[in-house]
């Protein structure tokens, strides 16, 4: 862990595609000697070996880089304040999710995403899908997490994001999932986190067009232009590599989409539960909207969270 300078206030381009060869270099070594996958199943990753400090914005150890960025000016050419966080892991297992309750995905516990996060041992933790079956009456909505199956009905009316053993992503477009029994496995392999919730931005490296991002029946209640609500997605950058971004007030899902492709090269960008549910977590505290953070915060059923795998 080493302090790198206050949390960064403005966003570089150029400064993204030079970390990101760093990253891939980092993303290529094995585990640390002593460290092994974290098991499948509810249990949190390894003791975080720093606190959270303002002056801190890297977390590193041999089996987990963050760095995360607060961009806390609207004077940009996106007019709105955004945090995100670029993630390096060493195995897949270390991309994980964890409920209110840790017991069920489908209960109807809720806390603050730091207070689970805290739990868990995160590095970084973002707010999920809002799993729990009270969910806006959608019981449909599938939910595979840690490698089970919580729910196996599916919704056509939703994308369908399957995250696989190898922490690698796939978009299965509303109305083209298959029969959720069939959905634990993916080009061969297992499927280990699966959201709905959505909808994709960007899927294969392609901007899902426009028309789509701004149909409300493809994206409900997230589809106005120029609606004014908080966002959240998550994003594969490359094997191992992941972007997480937030923004609050003022953008719909054209601009967070574009918003998410300067800031790096993804393959694939899903949204999330957003509004006041958007909550960034890095070592246990809440970064983004911190004006809101406290008794204000608005407790959920779930998070994704990237834990480290370093015991030693």
């Amino acid at each position: 862990m080493r302090k790198r300078g206050e949390m960064r206030r403005k966003t570089d381009p150029g400064r993204w595609r030079r970390a990101a060869a760093l990253l891939l270099m980092i993303a290529m070594m094995p585990l640390a000697a002593g460290a092994e996958p974290l098991p499948l199943d509810l249990s949190g990753g390894a003791p975080l070996k720093a606190k959270f400090e303002q002056s801190v914005s890297v977390y590193e150890d041999p089996t987990i880089r963050v760095e995360v960025f607060r961009v806390d000016s609207p004077r940009t050419e996106w007019n709105v304040y955004y945090y995100y966080a670029l993630i390096t892991l060493q195995d897949a297992s270390q991309l994980r999710t964890a409920p209110a309750d840790n017991q069920s995905f489908v209960s109807r516990a809720k806390a603050p995403a730091a207070t689970i996060a805290r739990r868990m041992n995160a590095v970084l933790a973002i707010n999920g899908d809002y799993s729990g079956t009270d969910f806006g009456g959608k019981e449909d909505n599938f939910i595979l997490r840690q490698g089970t199956v919580y729910r196996d009905a599916v919704s056509d009316a939703l994308d369908l994001l399957l995250i696989d053993e190898d922490g690698d992503f796939h978009v299965l477009p509303r109305g083209t999932a298959p029969a959720g029994t069939e959905l634990t496995e993916i080009d061969g392999k297992r499927v280990c986190n699966a959201f709905q919730f959505g909808p994709a931005l960007v899927i294969d490296g392609e901007k899902v067009p426009d028309e789509a991002l701004l149909d409300e029946s493809h994206s409900p209640a997230h589809a106005e232009p120029g609606g004014r609500a908080q966002r959240m997605c998550l994003a594969q950058v490359g094997p191992l590599q992941y972007m997480v971004l937030c923004c609050r007030w003022g953008l719909d899902l054209v601009t967070l989409r574009d918003l998410a492709m300067s800031l790096a090269d993804c393959r694939t960008v899903y949204t999330l539960d957003g509004g006041n549910s958007t909550q960034m977590i890095f070592l246990g505290t809440k970064i983004n909207n911190v004006k809101n953070d406290g008794q204000n915060v608005r407790p959920i059923t779930d998070i994704i969270y990237f834990a480290s795998a370093d015991f030693d």
